[in-house]
């Protein structure tokens, strides 16, 4: 009896399908699920968030100290921990010149290549509408003032010129750790408003609050104005036109027309003088007539 092929090859073709149905099941599985890759994860250390007085977290887990810190990063703090010399410098120079135009115009070319700025101006003109006494203050980088000093000493002749300097590095310094501080002081007492209870806390903790943000708000000006005057030096220039004054007085002539003209001049001032006089006793007089002659004017018709 002849077997058909279509039967042998069942029992292989179930074989197959049976392999083929448990694979994907056995695969799945086998396979770590997601929960299981997390129960076996190490678990992180665990810090505590205790902030100490400086600002940092102290826990159980190491912290790199400074001495762990790559060359370069350690270079790079203790770069910027230098505190370079802050100066305050300020100079005064008193010119004179012809023409203050030309004299303004160089001072303006000096100061463009400079990179200042002219923080004020003040001028006075003549009848004529010309300059004749100019002030103008200065704003140049500090770096430039001795460079700023001896250029502008060469725009006119040279009356007088002083500068001064302070050093107030020691000052910068503690000016920006008492902000530091008072930052940290400030964290503290926000941190101690969100955990108050009761209303009396909130109103304490409020009245520091108020107290400290105003002393930082006076640091961070006093910072503010010690950055800008250390930056920049302030030079005041005084700009004048030689006049008449500084001339050589005319020698007096001693002829007829110099005496009469020297007499003419004294009769006026004179008359002025006698007229302002009479002009001032003129009220006076006025109400002394009003007053004392209706008495007069009665008193004579009672001796009559």
């Amino acid at each position: 009896m002849r077997i058909p092929r279509i039967a042998l090859a069942l029992p292989a073709l179930a074989l197959v399908a049976a392999c083929g149905s448990q694979s994907p099941l056995s695969a799945t599985r086998n396979a770590p699920t997601a929960d299981s890759r997390v129960a076996s994860a190490p678990a992180p250390a665990e810090f505590d968030s205790t902030v100490t007085e400086a600002g940092t977290t102290s826990g159980s887990a190491a912290v790199a100290s400074p001495t762990h810190l790559q060359p370069q990063a350690q270079v790079k703090r203790a770069t910027s921990n230098t505190q370079q010399a802050a100066v305050i410098s300020q100079g005064q120079i008193a010119l004179r010149t012809p023409d203050i135009g030309p004299t303004r115009f160089k001072l303006q070319e000096y100061l463009d290549g400079w990179n200042g700025t002219i923080a004020s101006d003040n001028s006075d003109a003549d009848k004529h509408g010309h300059a004749v006494r100019e002030r103008i203050e200065l704003r140049v980088p500090s770096a430039r003032f001795s460079t700023a000093m001896d250029k502008l000493s060469t725009l006119g002749t040279l009356v007088n010129s002083s500068r001064t300097s302070k050093d107030v590095t020691t000052q910068v310094i503690d000016n920006r750790v008492r902000v530091r501080t008072q930052k940290l002081s400030l964290a503290r007492i926000q941190a101690l408003l969100a955990q108050a209870a009761t209303i009396n806390q909130v109103i304490a903790i409020e009245s520091q609050l108020a107290q400290r943000q105003a002393d930082l708000d006076s640091l961070e000006q006093q910072q503010t104005y010690l950055a800008d005057q250390t930056s920049l030096a302030t030079i005041d220039v005084y700009l004048t036109v030689p006049g008449k004054a500084s001339l050589a007085p005319k020698k007096a002539g001693h002829g007829f027309f110099s005496g009469l003209h020297a007499g003419w001049r004294h009769l006026g001032a004179s008359t002025r003088n006698v007229l302002a006089a009479v002009g001032t006793a003129l009220p006076f007089a006025a109400v002394l007539a009003v007053v004392v002659l209706p008495f007069w004017l009665r008193r004579r018709r009672s001796l009559a």
